[in-house]
């Protein structure tokens, strides 16, 4: 059997897909590994820059973005290793890092999934790794809100990166799963579009008893999007997935509380946007004016 099935989920990453290969080439002399890109109907080219089949890597298309759960599944289907691995296409992964974490993997059988240490591409750290949300974190919609009624610190996050770590949940960018624990927990949850697929299936892993690792000894870039500079379509597809979320696992109460604060957050936001348009016509206030008609349809379960 093949030692580790690597799934990438490409749309519209341009050269960091070539890039992101490239890295995992290092890892061929050592492993038995199989490269599978899912690709959600990219329009940049990025998935006609290398090879279709052979050479270990094989493609699949599809006709329309179906999200990243859906495609996860999709590939993790068409793959045969002993482990598994989600990585996004925006990420490089360093000599040694695949390795050392199937060396952890191996002496540690109760692991169900592992992730590395993340980092920003100037070297410096990405915290990840930690404990699941909690209903009063997932409230915090709005920085506003966030200072208002600060969620209690996850200690995790404080904690020395450069040790191996059990943890709840860690980031898909880079999501290591053992074979039997896939098959034992089941699918990613398609319901999820993009965002928190990989909490969730964290979640339920953790539920059957397996356990969940930082491995630090695996170092792996990620061009993480900035935080100040938000993709307006990956907020809707945050706020719902949030939602999905809550319901899921908090039930129809916090779900309801969770709408109601949605709500007037995002209708407060639409009438600051609203004003400040009226007063400066101007095009940017145009789309944030649209954006935040877009949230609060969210709000509302569209």
């Amino acid at each position: 059997m093949t030692d580790l099935s690597v799934v990438i989920v490409n749309w519209n990453t341009g050269d960091l897909l070539a890039q992101c290969l490239a890295s995992l080439r290092h890892a061929r002399p050592a492993l038995s590994l199989e490269l599978i890109v899912v690709d959600n109907a990219s329009t940049d080219g990025s998935a006609r820059g290398f090879p279709q089949e052979g050479d270990g890597l094989r493609l699949i298309t599809h006709t329309s973005n179906l999200g990243f759960a859906r495609a996860c599944n999709r590939g993790i289907g068409e793959s045969r290793g002993r482990y598994i691995l989600l990585l996004n296409p925006d990420t490089r992964v360093l000599p040694g890092s695949l390795e050392a974490m199937l060396v952890f993997m191996d002496a540690h059988p109760e692991a169900g999934a592992a992730g590395p240490a993340l980092l920003n591409p100037d070297g410096s750290l990405q915290p990840s790794g930690g404990r699941f949300p909690s209903l009063r974190g997932l409230l915090a919609i709005h920085p506003t809100i966030a200072r208002l009624f600060p969620a209690p610190e996850d200690p995790l996050r404080r904690r020395d990166f450069s040790r191996v770590t059990e943890v709840e949940e860690v980031s898909g960018a880079c999501l290591l799963i053992r074979r039997s624990a896939w098959e034992a927990v089941g699918p990613l949850d398609e319901a999820f579009f993009l965002y928190f697929e990989e909490v969730d299936w964290c979640l339920r892993l953790t539920r059957q008893g397996w356990k969940v690792y930082y491995v630090p000894q695996a170092r792996v870039i990620h061009h993480w999007r900035s935080r100040t500079d938000p993709d307006p379509q990956a907020q809707l597809y945050h706020l719902r997935s949030q939602r999905y979320y809550v319901r899921k696992h908090f039930g129809r109460g916090p779900f309801l509380l969770l709408t109601a604060v949605c709500l007037v957050v995002h209708t407060c936001l639409l009438a600051m946007g609203l004003i400040r348009w009226l007063l400066r016509p101007e095009p940017s206030h145009r789309q944030d004016l649209r954006r935040s008609m877009q949230l609060l349809r969210v709000c509302l379960g569209g």
